[in-house]
């Protein structure tokens, strides 16, 4: 039984040492590259979350609303794209901070589909703001 078990051991060994190793071409496929997500979408999509945006900090990326709207101890800021509405909500945080709670995006046009966040942001850094 040792010389059964010693044998395929052997063959298995060998197997392993003759086995081509794979090729590599020398030149590598173009891997295709992520774009790192913009300020804009970083700050858009830290809302709600314990490091959320203050108003100023959006403001100061986006640009100037086209619509502001203060409500209570809320605001409400609309940005209008060409695909896309923004409709970004504001709440104060325990030092009265207005601090971005939410992040809505829309279309601009009945029946059009609803643009991700990325969308928007990326028409909000397109703009200049």
């Amino acid at each position: 039984m040792k010389a059964v078990v010693s044998l395929v051991a052997l063959v298995l060994l060998a197997a392993c040492a003759t086995a081509p190793a794979p090729q590599t071409s020398a030149v590598a496929a173009p891997q295709a590259q992520e774009r790192a997500p913009s300020r804009a979408l970083r700050l858009l999509q830290a809302a709600g979350g314990a490091e959320a945006p203050t108003q100023a900090q959006i403001v100061s990326v986006l640009g100037a609303p086209h619509i502001l709207r203060h409500d209570g101890a809320g605001a409400a800021l609309t940005y209008r794209y060409e695909h896309c509405a923004l409709l970004l909500l504001f709440a104060a945080d325990g030092r009265n901070a207005m601090r971005l709670a939410e992040a809505n995006p829309g279309p601009r046009r009945t029946g059009a589909a609803t643009p991700s966040l990325a969308q928007c942001a990326d028409e909000a850094e397109a703009r200049g703001s």
